[in-house]
C-alpha cells in the first residue's frame, strides 16, 4: 500500500513533544512495520490546527483526489485538526469520496479497528476540539490581563509603533498624517474619501502597505487608542474557523502616550453625525442608471490572488464641476491595485446598455423554449426530486468551500454556476412573473420613454432586468441578466444568452455597419 504522511506543528507546541522529525521517525516505522511504502511526507509548520487553510494540507487534498496515495497516515489525529466539524469533514471527504484510507500511528482509526476505532475516533476529535477551545479561553484571558494593565495587544494602529518593550508610541512618520486627517475631517467640509484621497496623495500608506480607502479611515477616526485608551473585544469563531466580530467593544486605560486631545476627537464624531443627519436620500444623492451595476470587465477576468470581497471590480459613479461631467469610475487604485481601465462618461455606456435592451425581444414561443429546456435536463428524472438533489449538491460543496476542502477555487466556481444555472432553469418561477418579464423586455422602449425625466425611475426599471454590466475601456461587453429574463430569452441548456447587437456607442455618432456579440449572463467575478 502507497502511504502519504501529514505533520504539523503550530506555534504554541513548538517546544512541545509534537517535533517534526519525532512524528516523522513514529510513521516511518509504523509504516515499515506495516508493509507499506512512504510516498510521500506533506509538513505545516507553524500552523494552527483550528483552520483548514494550510499549504501542506491542502496540497495533501487535491493529490488525495488524483489518487497519488492510498493512505494517509498522521501520528495523532489532532494534526488533521483541532476543530472537530473539520475533522470530520476532512476525513469524511477522504474515505469516502476519494477512497482514501485513514489511520494513525499512535490511536486507533475506523480504518484499523472498525466500530470501536470509530468510537475512539470520535473521542480523539471530541479531545482535540476542547484542548483548542480551553486554549483559546485562556490565551483570550492572558489578552484581557494585558488589556487591565494597559497594553495594547494587536498590531500597532496607523500613527503608532510598537518599541522593544512591545509598548505603543507614536511614528514620527505616520503622526502628521494622522493629525492631519483628524483636523481636516472636523471642518466638516470632508468625507472618508477625501481624506483617504489626501492621505494617498501625501505618500501615507496603511499599516497593510496598502491605499487609504474610505472604510480604513472610518476606523482611523473613530479609533478612541489615540486618545491613549486600549480596545478589548471578546474572540469568537464562525463555524468556517474565521474571527466573528459581533462581540461587544470595551475600552480600558492605557499606558500608552495619547497622540491626540480629546477635543478634536470629539469634533471629529460631531462631523461625523452632522454629516450623516444632512445625508442626502440615495434617489437624489446618486441618480446613476447603472449604479451598483457597472463593473470593471479587466478586474473581474484577472483578480488579485489574495482575497479581497465578494463584489470586487464594481465601478463607482463619479461627478465633477457639481455634477455637469459624469463617470463610472474603477475602484482598484482604491485598495493600492493598477488597473488600465480609465474613467468613462455615464452617456457612453449607458446609451450602449438602452440599445441592447430596446432590441431584447422574447420569442414567439418562449413558453415552448422553457418546456423543452426542463425536459432536455431533466429526462426522465421527477422535477422536484432533480432540484432537491441540486439543493443538496451545492450546500454540501459550498460547506467544503467554507471550510477550505477544495483546492482550486477555479474548479469550485465552475461547477457552483453550472448547478446555479441548472437549479434557475427548473425553479418553478410563477407564471406571472414570466408573463411580466416577456411584456417588460417586448414593451421595453415604451415603458423606458413613460419615464423620461425620472432617472430613478428608469433606473429601477433596468435593476429589473439587468444584474450586472461589464465594461472595457468604452464599451459594454458583457452583462448578466436576472434568472426570469434568461428563461425568457434562452433557447439552450448548457450554455449564456447570447445576443447580437448594433450598438449605439455614443450620442454624436452611429455604428451601423458593425455587430458585435453580448454574453448576457456571463459568470460573475
Amino acid at each position: 500500500m502507497r502511504y502519504a504522511a501529514y505533520v504539523r506543528i503550530s506555534s504554541e507546541e513548538q517546544i512541545g513533544n509534537y517535533s517534526i522529525d519525532a512524528q516523522k521517525r513514529a510513521i516511518e516505522a509504523w509504516v515499515i512495520a506495516n508493509g507499506g511504502i512512504l510516498v510521500k511526507v506533506y509538513t505545516d509548520e507553524g500552523k494552527s490546527g483550528r483552520t483548514a487553510d494550510r499549504p501542506a494540507f491542502k496540497e495533501m487534498r487535491k493529490d488525495a483526489r488524483r489518487k497519488k496515495f492510498d493512505a494517509i497516515i498522521v501520528h495523532k489525529f489532532d494534526r488533521f485538526a483541532r476543530n472537530r466539524t473539520d475533522a470530520l469533514a476532512v476525513k469524511s471527504l477522504l474515505r469516502h469520496d476519494y477512497g482514501i484510507k485513514v489511520f494513525s500511528v499512535s490511536e486507533p482509526s475506523e480504518d484499523s479497528d472498525g466500530p470501536m476505532g470509530a468510537l475512539i475516533e470520535g473521542i480523539m476529535e471530541s479531545v482535540a476540539d476542547w484542548y483548542s477551545q480551553n486554549l483559546g479561553a485562556e490565551t483570550a484571558k492572558g489578552k484581557k490581563e494585558r488589556v487591565h494593565q494597559g497594553r495594547h495587544n494587536n498590531r500597532a494602529p496607523f500613527g503608532y509603533k510598537k518599541n522593544k518593550a512591545k509598548m505603543l508610541v507614536p511614528d514620527e512618520n505616520e503622526e502628521p498624517g494622522l493629525i492631519m486627517a483628524f483636523e481636516q475631517y472636523a471642518t466638516g467640509d470632508f468625507s472618508d474619501t477625501d481624506i483617504a484621497n489626501l492621505l494617498n496623495e501625501a505618500g501615507y500608506k496603511s499599516k497593510t502597505g496598502r491605499r487609504f480607502s474610505k472604510e480604513t479611515v472610518r476606523d482611523i477616526l473613530q479609533n478612541r487608542t489615540y486618545l491613549g485608551k486600549i480596545k478589548y473585544q471578546k474572540y469568537k469563531r464562525r463555524s468556517d474557523g474565521s474571527r466573528s466580530y459581533d462581540a461587544p467593544v470595551e475600552w480600558f486605560e492605557g499606558e500608552h502616550e495619547a497622540i491626540l486631545d480629546e477635543d478634536l476627537f470629539e469634533k471629529c464624531q460631531e462631523a461625523r453625525a452632522k454629516r450623516r443627519s444632512h445625508r442626502q436620500a440615495t434617489p437624489k444623492y446618486n441618480p446613476y442608471l447603472l449604479r451598483n451595476l457597472a463593473y470593471c470587465y479587466r478586474c473581474c477576468s484577472n483578480p488579485p490572488k489574495e482575497k479581497l470581497f465578494r463584489q470586487y471590480g464594481k465601478m463607482r459613479p463619479k461627478a465633477i464641476s457639481k455634477g455637469k461631467w459624469r463617470y463610472y469610475m474603477c475602484r482598484s487604485r482604491d485598495f493600492g491595485h493598477e488597473c488600465d481601465q480609465s474613467s468613462v462618461h455615464v452617456e457612453t455606456i449607458d446609451n450602449q446598455v438602452i440599445s441592447v435592451l430596446m432590441n431584447l425581444k422574447p420569442p414567439k414561443d418562449w413558453r415552448k423554449g422553457i418546456t423543452k429546456a426542463m425536459g432536455d435536463i431533466l429526462g426522465e428524472r421527477n422535477l422536484d426530486e432533480r432540484i432537491d438533489e441540486i439543493k443538496a449538491i451545492i450546500k454540501r460543496m459550498d460547506t467544503r468551500w467554507d471550510h477550505g476542502f477544495f483546492t482550486s477555487e477555479d474548479e469550485y466556481l465552475q461547477q457552483r454556476i453550472k448547478l446555479q444555472m441548472e437549479l434557475e432553469q427548473l425553479s418553478p418561477i410563477g407564471d406571472d412573473e414570466l408573463e411580466q418579464a416577456a411584456d417588460l423586455l417586448k414593451n421595453f422602449r415604451t415603458h423606458w420613454e413613460r419615464l423620461e425625466g425620472d432617472e430613478e425611475g428608469r433606473h429601477e426599471l433596468v435593476k429589473l432586468i439587468v444584474e450586472r454590466v461589464y465594461i472595457q475601456d468604452e464599451k459594454v461587453v458583457a452583462m448578466t441578466l436576472r434568472s426570469n429574463y434568461h428563461l425568457v430569452l434562452n433557447h439552450k441548456t448548457n450554455g449564456p444568452t447570447e445576443f447580437t447587437v448594433d450598438p449605439i456607442l455614443s450620442t454624436s455618432g452611429s455604428d451601423g455597419d458593425r455587430t458585435r456579440d453580448l454574453w448576457l449572463d456571463r459568470p460573475a467575478c
